[in-house]
């Protein structure tokens, strides 16, 4: 049976200022997880933007059929390792971590950047599985999640015995502001990026933070795959940042003491999907099957290489990092 098409509309200038796209990849399709359609996505031309977006895009109505397939909680929709890329991935992490220097920025990518922040009430956009928010309130936290998949918020109630809000995030009641708001690959999902940071703005208290990760358009794994990079996955990522239009996104929020930086710590997984895609074009291979030795080793090759590459170009990580401050 053949999935039913999504219904789209057109998308044609940049979100953040205004000028028309040009193309930058055409006639995409989601090798991840079999949603239908080609998509292109587009770039904005100015050298003081960069903003990356998907045109035509999914409407808002239909954007639940690209995630039929989706993973969202657990980790149902993950290839599995075979028992000996099970044991050579647990040799090579942690010799990799300690030989590349990532220890410490693994430790704060983990506590998603709050690892120096006095804990309080937390909440997490998006809380998918709920595995941050279990390590978070084992620091102190007070935790929280919101999630607009019903497995997946009642899989973290069931779970780790944690709140989560089942709907969208402007749902949410600000009686009892938050001290911090964490998402994590969630912004490049959104239909409306700035409402959704306007309404974290209100949720927290004064002086509270908001942290964010998201897809780096300025990565190595980006100019190394291009089409093929992990971080595009169309249709389900409708807006990709780099670390200028994230600071510009917090700021027409109403964020200040906006900080953004780069990291390569997920390398390895971004290098092995991506090599993946570039060698199959079945869009059913590539979330199925199990991961191999090979797989793993060319994952850590990719994880050497990007680290290497950070080094040197500060702004190459895969991931954008953003912390900022409701300063008012």
């Amino acid at each position: 049976m053949l999935p039913e098409p999504i219904a789209t509309e057109p998308n044609p200038v940049c979100y953040l200022c205004g000028q028309p796209g040009a193309v930058l990849y055409p006639r995409l399709t989601d090798r991840l997880f079999g949603a239908p359609g080609e998509w292109t996505l587009k770039r904005c031309p100015s050298p003081s933007c960069g903003l990356v977006w998907l045109d035509p895009r999914p409407t808002a109505a239909d954007i639940g059929k690209a995630y039929q397939t989706y993973y969202t909680h657990d980790h149902a929709g993950h290839r599995q390792l075979t028992r000996m890329a099970r044991i050579a991935r647990g040799l090579l992490h942690p010799l990799s971590v300690i030989l590349l220097g990532l220890r410490q920025e693994r430790r704060r990518y983990k506590r998603i950047y709050l690892d120096q922040t006095l804990p309080g009430r937390l909440l997490e956009a998006g809380c998918g599985n709920g595995k941050r928010l279990a390590r978070m309130q084992k620091s102190g936290w007070l935790v929280a999640g919101q999630e607009v998949d019903p497995l997946a918020a009642d899989h973290v109630r069931q779970k780790y015995g944690i709140a989560v809000h089942l709907g969208p995030l402007e749902t949410i009641d600000a009686a009892e502001p938050y001290d911090a708001i964490i998402m994590s690959h969630v912004i490049e999902h959104v239909h409306d990026p700035l409402a959704m940071l306007q309404t974290c703005h209100r949720l927290l208290k004064k002086d509270g933070v908001i942290v964010l990760l998201t897809p780096n358009t300025a990565s190595y794994g980006h100019r190394t795959f291009a089409a093929d990079w992990r971080g595009l996955e169309p249709p389900r990522h409708l807006h990709l940042f780099n670390s200028t239009t994230l600071t510009q996104l917090a700021g027409k929020a109403g964020f200040g003491g906006v900080q953004t930086w780069t990291t390569p710590v997920g390398a390895y997984g971004i290098g092995q999907s991506s090599r993946s895609a570039a060698e199959l074009a079945d869009t059913a291979q590539l979330n199925t099957g199990r991961i191999t030795v090979r797989d793993v080793l060319r994952g850590f090759r990719f994880q050497v290489a990007a680290s290497l590459r950070f080094r040197f170009d500060k702004n190459s990580g895969e991931e954008c990092v953003l912390i900022a401050k409701k300063i008012s």
